[in-house]
């Protein structure tokens, strides 16, 4: 049996094709109005399933960069701090070296050993350094201060060794934290290089503290064939302390270079992104002149064509 075709067929037909077009012109003018290409789900789901992936990297990428700039600034503070403890070092050796020569008079020598009492304070003191209310050198005890500045209070580590680590790459993480302690030590013995107690909890001996303590103690006590040995101790506290700047240095470069791959990276990613969900405004304008002429158009045609006689417009 032939299907015979009615007029209300090709009414329906026709409405459908011209529905169609109107919505072609509404979804080009919705990538116009709001610049994206896509503006839900249905108008393109596999580039809405990249678009949400794309974001999720861009966003990524941006925490990230947030952190690697923090490390920045973290280890710079700890670097300056650093710097200006080995200044201190570096004057505390000098007047050491006069001390040891036996040309300092006893009123020196009691002077001198006023000046290193003072350097203790200056150290600890640089040694407390905050950036963004966190202390830097207080391993991952960040709220605690790791040493008491005053001079005259007992020069123990409050902090702990633990690590400061901040992500800086998909699974990377790098520590940022600088132990000092390893330098300083807790002022326990007679100086020389730190060496950490074996029971948890006990203060180590030995380090940069217990030195400039034992040379107070010499020079205090006019005994300038003692100094030598602390000399040398100094210069074992020096050694270490430059080779923590070193350190800091070397995660410095590390967190520049990671900087320079992620924001490489987060470019390309916004780039790609870019291309999937924002509307080429040049190609979409024209796209919307072309669809609206031809609905416009068609709309003309069908009017011209289809005449719909009452009967037909009550029937339908």
């Amino acid at each position: 049996m032939t299907e015979r075709i009615t007029p209300q067929m090709l009414d329906n037909s026709t409405v459908n094709t011209i529905s169609n077009d109107l919505n072609q012109l509404d979804q080009v003018q919705q990538q116009l109005s709001t610049g994206y290409q896509i503006n839900q789900p249905s108008d393109n789901p596999v580039g809405a399933a990249i678009t949400l992936s794309l974001q999720g990297e861009v966003s990524a990428y941006s925490a990230y960069h947030q952190n690697i700039t923090q490390g920045v600034a973290v280890v710079q503070t700890e670097g300056t701090s650093l710097q200006q403890i080995q200044q201190v070092v570096q004057s505390a050796r000098e007047l050491v070296v006069q001390a040891s020569n036996g040309t300092l008079n006893a009123s020196d020598m009691q002077a001198a050993a006023q000046q290193i009492y003072q350097y203790i304070g200056q150290i600890k003191e640089t040694a407390n350094t905050q950036y963004d209310g966190s202390y830097v050198f207080s391993g991952s005890a960040v709220d605690t201060p790791p040493w008491q500045a005053d001079p005259g209070s007992p020069d123990t580590f409050a902090g702990n060794q633990g690590t400061v680590n901040y992500a800086i790459g998909p699974s990377t993480q790098l520590a940022v934290s600088a132990n000092l302690y390893s330098v300083l030590g807790d002022g326990v013995g007679t100086g020389g290089a730190f060496v950490p107690s074996a029971t948890p909890g006990n203060p180590g001996t030995g380090g940069l503290l217990a030195t400039l303590r034992t040379v107070y103690s010499d020079l205090q006590a006019g005994n300038h064939g003692a100094l030598g040995a602390q000399l040398t101790n100094l210069t074992t506290n020096l050694n270490a302390l430059i080779s923590l700047q070193a350190n800091v240095g070397a995660t410095q470069d590390r967190l520049q270079m990671a900087d320079a791959t992620i924001s490489s990276l987060s470019a390309t990613a916004t780039i790609e992104l870019g291309n999937v969900y924002n509307t080429d405004m040049a190609q979409a304008t024209v796209q919307f002149s072309t669809l609206q002429a031809g609905y416009q158009a068609a709309l003309q045609s069908t009017a011209d064509i289809i005449q719909t006689s009452l009967l037909n417009f009550l029937q339908s």
